[in-house]
């Protein structure tokens, strides 16, 4: 994804205001994808992901003479899909943030090979990721991906810390047990990106 400067996210969001078709096109096709795969995280949905993201574009052209964005671009756009995310899950699906799910009985197998590329081993782990009961992912995906503490999750979903600490748990040991059998150092090679996808 080719980064804007904030010079050129100024200029961009200038021309916006004024109707300026083109500068919206530049920011939609610098931020759509990335916003897609933000969406997925929470939503397991590519078809829904897809069409979350480009409301969040819809949203700024219609909002466009009066819109303030008071801080960096790319966290603005991906506060709002998660916004939107979160929205539709409590909305469509009616996801109970308190209620206790159940774990898959086992992780999706690995590959029977201990040696893997880390492309491989990173499909793996969002694979595990995406079987967890939608609740678990979530707030999961929340403290991993977004840097989201315990305390704020809570108080964004309504529920306790302990109920946060506990879904973490459940997650990392799924994603434990889908790691278990692959070799150390190609763990560690994944992981060391595992935060910044």
């Amino acid at each position: 994804m080719k980064q804007l400067t904030e010079q050129e996210v100024t200029q961009l969001l200038q021309q916006i205001e004024k109707g300026d078709e083109s500068a919206f096109r530049m920011l939609f096709d610098t931020y759509y994808k990335y916003l897609t795969v933000i969406a997925y995280r929470y939503l397991n949905d590519g078809e829904k992901a897809r069409d979350l993201a480009q409301d969040v574009f819809l949203d700024i052209w219609n909002r466009r003479a009066e819109l303030q964005i008071n801080y960096e671009i790319k966290a603005y756009l991906r506060r709002a899909v998660i916004n939107k995310s979160l929205n539709y899950l409590k909305r469509e699906k009616r996801i109970d943030f308190s209620e206790n799910e159940k774990l898959p009985d086992s992780p999706i197998a690995p590959q029977a090979a201990l040696e893997v590329e880390a492309a491989d081993l990173k499909r793996i782990i969002q694979q595990c990721i995406d079987q967890l009961p939608a609740r678990c992912r979530i707030i999961f995906c929340m403290s991993r991906f977004e840097e989201k503490s315990h305390k704020e999750i809570a108080s964004h979903l309504g529920i306790s810390t302990k109920t946060i600490e506990n879904q973490i748990t459940r997650a990392l040991k799924s994603i434990r047990k889908t790691l278990a059998s692959y070799k150390l150092s190609m763990i560690l090679l994944f992981l060391q990106n595992l935060f910044f996808l």
